[in-house]
């Protein structure tokens, strides 16, 4: 029996450290289908394998090991909430542990002669041993901190392309000259091959993955803007709330004048102007979506714009601050950004935020300039603006965002009004037992 499968399966968990699993019981059932198929080994390989080298035997091992792989890839892709780009990197890097630890197995037989001096030792065990260990070297080196991010393979696919196929061409690299080949032979081209996989395995990591510590600290820096954002907010709140009742005061003084005048409705709507200043203040459950609400909210009170908003804040608790914030300012960005090119009575902004069962679900419309109509491609609006490489990133963190969390993006423009729909499953822990 191969044990191919099964060892692929977990040399590409050392990846999924960061992968968030549909349910928890579909992992050992995904272990069961890959034990499933190394059981077809025998029946279909063994007896190819037991004799000598040659084309047909190199061809169907070939196709065994890449229905293996890609058995592998729809496994992750269904169990976890992993497209079918990150599934594929996740799982070539995974190959490349499982065939760097045979090749560490083959040469610490070589080297020791373990056949020689222990005849009757279960090999099997000291191989299963010996991919162990190099599966707890690599995740403590490399797996931890790795996060396969499908916007890095998209901008570097061609790199990325030709690391993967370079992982797969050492398994059959192995298999046509060092395999069945004199000991000194052997040694020789496993060394090179596991020079070649070790070098393929970093490449197409750093090709489309984010380091955790890179990105923990760009959400420390996106955490201390906020503060200092936080602050001078709540400055211009306070300096604005301060004149808004000086003039509040004025204009309630000269509406009960002693002179006999009675208020005309000019002198009620200003006074009314200045009290709606208080609607651009939010308290919906989550500080980081207060801050960002409550300076839109003040930009919307300056420019005549209506902006109106329910958000059930809560619900957000497990996304993080910068996240949050990053994804909720683009929306709002694109939004004000087109509120402010309409007329003055379709200058109306609507947001939703809440929870539907374990769905966070976001909701937002806006009108548009009939001479601005967004022009969509691939179902994204792309910017109409001359420099493109500076524009158009607003809409692209937005779906990176949601990709992120596993949600799904939708965007229209019919009649005038944009629309913008966000669902994103709620991980578990965020879930109001009831």
């Amino acid at each position: 029996m191969s044990l191919v499968t099964i060892e692929l399966f977990f040399g590409m968990l050392v990846f999924c450290t960061r992968v968030t699993w549909r349910k928890l019981w579909y992992l050992p059932l995904a272990a069961a289908c890959a034990f499933a198929y190394d059981l077809l080994y025998f029946p279909l390989i063994a007896s190819l394998d037991s004799g000598p080298l040659s084309l047909l035997m190199i061809a169907v091992k070939s196709l065994y090991y890449l229905a293996c792989f890609a058995l592998i890839v729809v496994v992750l892709h269904c169990c976890a909430y992993a497209t079918w780009l990150e599934s594929l990197v996740i799982v070539a890097a995974g190959y490349a542990v499982q065939h760097l630890s045979y090749n560490i197995f083959a040469l610490m037989m070589n080297a020791l002669h373990l056949e020689q001096v222990f005849p009757d030792l279960n090999y099997t065990v000291v191989h299963v041993m010996v991919f162990a260990l190099v599966c707890l070297v690599i995740y403590v080196v490399l797996g931890r901190r790795i996060t396969v991010d499908e916007h890095k393979i998209r901008t570097r696919w061609g790199w990325i392309v030709a690391c993967v196929a370079a992982i797969m061409l050492m398994v059959v690299f192995s298999m046509v000259f060092v395999q069945r080949k004199p000991l000194e032979v052997q040694t020789v081209g496993l060394l090179y091959d596991s020079l070649c996989t070790a070098l393929m395995l970093l490449l197409v990591l750093l090709g489309s993955s984010n380091d955790q510590l890179r990105s923990d600290l760009i959400a420390i820096q996106q955490a201390d803007r906020l503060k200092e954002q936080h602050y001078e907010m709540s400055k211009e709140t306070i300096e604005q709330i301060n004149i808004r009742c000086h003039d509040i005061r004025k204009l309630v003084g000269s509406l009960y004048a002693d002179d006999g005048r009675t208020p005309t409705p000019e002198m009620i709507r200003k006074v009314e102007d200045n009290i709606r200043i208080y609607d651009s203040i939010f308290h919906t459950g989550n500080d980081s979506l207060d801050v960002l609400l409550t300076g839109k909210g003040l930009y919307c009170s300056r420019h005549g714009i209506m902006f109106t908003c329910m958000a059930d804040g809560a619900a957000l608790s497990f996304m993080d601050r910068s996240d949050l914030y990053s994804l909720f300012g683009n929306i709002l960005d694109n939004a004000l950004e087109s509120a402010v090119q309409v007329q003055t009575g379709k200058r109306v902004v609507d947001l939703s935020v809440q929870r539907d069962g374990g769905l966070l679900v976001i909701h937002e419309e806006n009108y548009y300039a009939a001479n601005h109509e967004p022009i969509f491609k691939n179902g994204m609006p792309v910017t109409t603006k001359t420099d493109k490489a500076n524009h158009g990133l607003g809409t692209r963190s937005i779906a990176w965002q949601v990709r992120k969390y596993h949600g799904e993006l939708t965007m229209n423009a019919a009649n005038e009004v944009f629309s913008l729909g966000i669902v994103i499953p709620i991980p578990d822990a965020s879930v109001p037992s009831h």
